[in-house]
């Protein structure tokens, strides 16, 4: 079963969907500015941890220092803050799946959630959109746990936000609602079994993954806002989890050369050129994040 397909059903059971946290600075999906770190999950010490790297594959950097977890690595969701200094994330080490904060300098860990529910896809979002302080204050739902509503991006004005969803009984389409729930509307089609898409610095473009009905292989699309004028990034293989640059310019992903092997860091040009593998990952690499240089 690939990695996408699993955390879909995985998210079922959760009861507490979507969850974003507010800073009183404007933010979206994927921050705009100069290219910072890449933060990413991997092993490369006997158990998995958040790491940085620079955009050149270069200093690799071990953020968090934190016990053994039973929760997939792939679904930590390690999440920059706009100003590119502190990384958001889920980690099940107190037995249930919290919110966590911490410095990019691995100081200043900091529990944000305390329900002992499922806290799952950190983001940071525009003023006054959010359902959850960083310091763990007003707390609110948007969308409820009949369905799983996953993967959400804010558009760049703050006005809408991006989500993967099973609605309709779907393996999983791209729908957009208002940043208060209302609206919701599905923009692509079924047999795409679109998801976890990012939208771009501009606002103009999103980049998500396609599965078009198989189990693998899966690739990376680009479009419009609204799901139009696609254009496939990849080949049919293994890549997901894909993420703007800060400058738009560029786009990290995990992939993988086969069924079965690690998967990879890798950058691509938002044109679909120049695609560079970023660090080998004897252990695979999951869910990278490109945050604003601070």
């Amino acid at each position: 079963m690939s990695r996408f397909r699993s955390i879909v059903r995985l998210q079922f059971a959760a009861f507490w969907i979507a969850i974003f946290l507010l800073l009183h600075s404007q933010a979206w999906a994927t921050y705009p500015g100069q290219n910072g770190r890449i933060a990413f999950v991997g092993n490369f010490s006997g158990t998995w941890q958040v790491y940085t790297i620079n955009p050149d594959g270069s200093d690799l950097f071990q953020v968090t220092n934190l016990p053994a977890t039973e929760l997939s690595p792939d679904s930590w969701f390690p999440n920059y803050s706009p100003d590119g200094q502190q990384i958001a994330f889920s980690h099940d080490m107190t037995g249930a799946v919290e919110l966590y904060v911490i410095n990019v300098d691995s100081t200043g860990l900091a529990q944000i959630t305390h329900d002992e529910a499922e806290n799952l896809f950190p983001q940071w979002s525009p003023d006054g959109l959010a359902t959850i302080r960083p310091d763990g204050s007003d707390r609110r739902v948007i969308t409820n746990s009949l369905f799983d509503d996953i993967f959400p991006e804010y558009t760049i004005d703050g006005r809408q936000i991006v989500f993967s969803s099973s609605r309709g009984n779907l393996i999983s389409a791209l729908w957009t609602m208002n940043s208060n729930g209302s609206h919701k509307k599905r923009i692509t089609e079924p047999a795409l079994e679109a998801g976890a898409a990012d939208v771009s610095p501009d606002g103009q473009h999103m980049v998500f993954i396609n599965q078009a009905g198989t189990e693998l292989p899966s690739n990376l699309v680009v479009s419009n806002l609204d799901g139009t004028h696609r254009k496939n990034l990849t080949e049919r293989g293994q890549f997901i989890d894909p993420v703007y640059s800060p400058n738009g310019k560029r786009i990290v992903f995990s992939g993988a050369s086969a069924e079965g092997a690690p998967f990879n860091l890798y950058t691509i040009s938002s044109d679909g050129s120049a695609p560079t593998l970023l660090l080998a990952c004897p252990n695979s690499c999951w869910v990278p994040d490109w945050g604003s240089k601070p």
